[in-house]
């Protein structure tokens, strides 16, 4: 009796190592392809106001611009800008030098995950650079290496010097927002 015991516990044994011999563990390959373009477009219309009163004074608006960065790569990106001079199309404009950019965030766009960016752009004495014709873009806002992943909602705050002496009217300006690969 013992012996047939043992024998069945042997074969019981091993019909659960052939079962567990005919288990596979099945490896999944998922293959993800970055894109190819870098691009950065407004979310927004600007616009700032104020009623003169005689004195030089200090108008505000915010920035709205999207970076995307499909690539995964993480190489990282900058943003540059450029602008016209306000001018209110009778000849009459705001200095070159009016528009200084004060601060910038950024978070993920709506409908995505992302790296938020983390930039190295110091904001202290950053001025827009204006003129007849836009001049040469400079850099105002930067993804370091392995952040602005996914698409990037950046507000930049933009201060704009008003003259005392500037003739009333609508003043407007052509900014313009471009994204460049590297930090």
């Amino acid at each position: 009796m013992r012996r047939r015991a043992a024998a069945a516990l042997l074969l019981i044994a091993l019909a659960g190592l052939a079962g567990a011999e005919r288990a596979r563990a099945i490896a999944i390959t998922g293959t993800v392809t970055g894109g190819t373009t870098l691009s950065a477009s407004s979310t927004g219309a600007p616009s700032f106001g104020l009623t003169l009163n005689g004195t030089d004074q200090t108008a505000t608006y915010t920035l709205p611009a999207q970076a995307i960065d499909p690539r995964g790569t993480g190489a990282g990106w900058n943003l540059t800008v450029t602008s016209t001079q306000f001018s209110d199309g009778a000849g009459h404009t705001f200095p070159a030098g009016a528009s200084s950019i004060t601060a910038a965030t950024n978070a993920c766009g709506t409908s995505s995950t992302c790296t938020t960016a983390t930039n190295s752009v110091g904001y202290t004495s950053l001025t827009l650079p204006a003129g007849p014709t836009a001049p040469p873009a400079v850099k105002f806002f930067n993804a370091a290496t392995n952040t602005g992943m996914g698409k990037i909602d950046v507000s930049t705050t933009v201060s704009v010097a008003v003259p005392a002496n500037v003739f009333a009217g609508t003043y407007t300006s052509t900014v313009t927002v471009s994204v460049v690969s590297g930090p």
